[in-house]
């Protein structure tokens, strides 16, 4: 089981002490995914028949911190725990498809990146971090995997440290999720001041043993659901996340992806927190979640309805559902689904967005009202932005079930169809309409994207499909949670399925009928959009953007670029040393005589 997660780090170390040229580093940066895929295989192939876990635990830290008060705080003992169940492994498997599928795209679409060393090599950490994150037992271990990943994320989106609006996306990526990964911290601190441990099997019953913790509990489960509120980027986080277009493609759609995974693994671990805390706060951490993500499933796609920018447009609309799949975390017994249904969204928003970079490669720019003739020029580019469409909401309506309070089957809703509606809106105007010719563009040199920049996101999207379709089977749902799940009314599959249909139908009906006035609407929506935010960034950049900024450039500048040029030093200084002819007769002769004093200091008698 420690492959799983030692071999893509030894990928990174190879990376980063030997790979220099492009062809070699990607090939090199393979070896992370397939290593860990071996692992993955081999532990869930011992568990498949099973219904109890694969445990794995080595002791990481053992510090003693006090001689008295209570037990539980006199030493501090952390694990390198992992857990291989039927769930982990389903998740373990969808972050492997997305970093393959990456990897494969990045070989042509990421040809004129700068440093493919290092932008392999923080794919290749980002990984390890998911994979630690989705099979740690230990809340102090999740947080340093997910303090890694944010740091690899920040340096993965600005590679392309030539483009402004890369590097500006880039700091947004350091600077806004900042809080809520510091709320995390805070939420974990704070469980263990308060019960002393921090590894998830023994800290939930010695919640039990302290008795009702009500205040404890309630503001820790908060603080945590805050964490993964921001990395998500639910509303009001999300400008890291559409606000990084300007990125590279690759780098982008591994971060959307691998961090709605990270989530996932995060939530399904701490939610009998959460539960506790409801239970004894009146629900309102539940209340909160829910309520967060409610807005952000009905907000985030209509912000992407008013763009007129195509990767802006995609990453609102894979943001609605992901909030979708968060609202079903607050029914305790639609943990597992849930989860299930974090893994198909980020599978098919890394697919969508893999396929926005193609077409915007091809087309030489990101304007919707500028592309057109996908159809016949790109016609697999195009094709995976429906793939990602069904992938995203197929499996929406199962975790909703039939149960819910009338306003929660609205935002449900609202949230799937609005989604269906702007990708769709995408698709058809990227795929149908006349490509008009622009200023240094000729509309007839537009050609397909390689085959390596075309499969991926397809094979992606199928693979998000067929991860959706499996929450109707039954079986597949108890094989993975190992609880019975009773089948659903066929009416209640029918409503679910009726509202993608629906949004289908009313963009297929607007896109012939109105394309002109919709698509004047949407610049009219979109101008008076960012017009208020341009107002409200005014209104807080003294407070909170500019600082953050600042600190991340200089951190950039100062500890980043400062320690790539002194490591890049000591290795060429190594090299020196070790091309030196060596004296070996005075080496030998020192050598020995410092173990004959040595031996002369610790043999018995001597005085000392």
């Amino acid at each position: 089981m420690p492959l799983i997660v030692l071999g893509p780090l030894a990928v990174v170390a190879l990376i980063a002490l030997g790979a220099r040229g492009r062809r070699s580093t990607v090939n090199l940066a393979l070896l992370a995914p397939l290593s860990a895929l071996v692992g993955v295989a081999l532990a869930g192939a011992a568990r498949f028949n099973k219904s109890t876990p694969y445990n794995g635990s080595y002791e990481w830290l053992n510090v003693g911190t006090a001689f008295s008060g209570p037990a539980r705080f006199q030493s501090y003992i952390t694990d390198f725990g992992i857990r291989v169940t039927h769930l982990t492994t389903l998740l373990m498997v969808c972050a492997l498809a997305i970093s393959l599928g990456v990897l494969a795209w990045s070989r042509a679409g990421a040809r004129g990146e700068p440093s493919p060393a290092r932008y392999y090599g923080l794919l290749s950490l980002l990984l390890a971090c998911t994979l630690g994150v989705i099979g740690s037992t230990d809340l102090a271990e999740i947080y340093v995997f997910w303090g890694v990943a944010a740091i690899a994320s920040w340096l993965l989106l600005s590679n392309t440290w030539a483009d402004p609006a890369s590097t500006l996306a880039a700091r947004l990526s350091l600077a806004v999720p900042a809080i809520s990964d510091l709320s995390l911290l805070a939420g974990i601190a704070l469980l263990y001041s308060r019960f002393g441990e921090l590894d998830i099997d023994r800290l939930i019953p010695g919640m039990t043993a302290l008795g009702p913790q009500p205040k404890t509990l309630g503001v820790a489960a908060i603080l945590i659901l805050a964490g993964a509120a921001g990395r998500l980027g639910l509303f009001p986080f999300q400008g890291w996340l559409t606000g990084a277009g300007p990125a590279p493609a690759g780098a982008v759609a591994a971060v959307q992806g691998f961090w709605t995974l990270i989530v996932a693994g995060l939530l399904f671990k701490v939610m009998p927190i959460v539960v506790s805390a409801d239970l004894l706060t009146n629900w309102i951490p539940g209340k909160s979640l829910a309520a967060t993500a409610a807005v952000s499933a009905v907000i985030l796609p209509l912000i992407g309805l008013a763009s007129l920018d195509l990767r802006k447009a995609v990453t609102a609309s894979g943001i609605a559902v992901t909030a979708v799949a968060v609202l079903a975390f607050a029914r305790p017994g639609d943990v597992a689904p849930a989860a299930l249904l974090l893994a198909a969204t980020g599978l098919a928003r890394s697919a969508a967005v893999l396929a926005t970079g193609s077409l915007v490669a091809g087309m030489r720019t990101s304007l919707i009202t500028e592309m057109g003739e996908g159809w016949r020029r790109m016609r697999l580019s195009v094709t995976a932005l429906p793939l990602a469409a069904i992938g995203l909401v197929a499996g929406a309506g199962v975790v909703a079930g039939g149960s819910l309070k009338w306003y929660w089957t609205l935002a449900y809703a609202l949230g799937v169809g609005l989604a269906v509606l702007g990708l769709l809106r995408v698709y058809l105007l990227t795929a149908y309409p006349y490509l008009p010719r622009r200023r240094g563009f000729d509309p007839n040199r537009v050609r397909p994207a390689p085959e390596a920049m075309s499969y991926p996101p397809l094979l992606m999207g199928l693979l998000a499909v067929a991860l959706g379709t499996a929450f109707y089977w039954q079986a597949f749902l108890g094989w993975a949670d190992n609880r019975p799940h009773p089948p659903a009314d066929p009416t209640v599959y029918a409503y679910w399925l009726a509202v993608p249909v629906a949004a289908a139908v009313l963009a297929t009906v607007l896109f012939s009928v109105a394309r002109s006035t919709g698509t004047r609407l949407t610049a009219v929506a979109g101008g008076r959009w960012e017009d208020a935010a341009v107002r409200l960034r005014v209104a807080i950049d003294r407070l909170l953007v500019e600082p953050a900024l600042e600190i991340a450039e200089r951190t950039e500048e100062g500890v980043v670029a400062g320690g790539e040029e002194n490591l890049g030093r000591l290795v060429a200084d190594s090299a020196q040393v070790v091309r030196r002819p060596l004296p070996v007769i005075p080496i030998l002769i020192g050598v020995a005589v410092l173990v004959a004093v040595i031996a002369g200091l610790v043999a018995p008698g001597v005085y000392r």
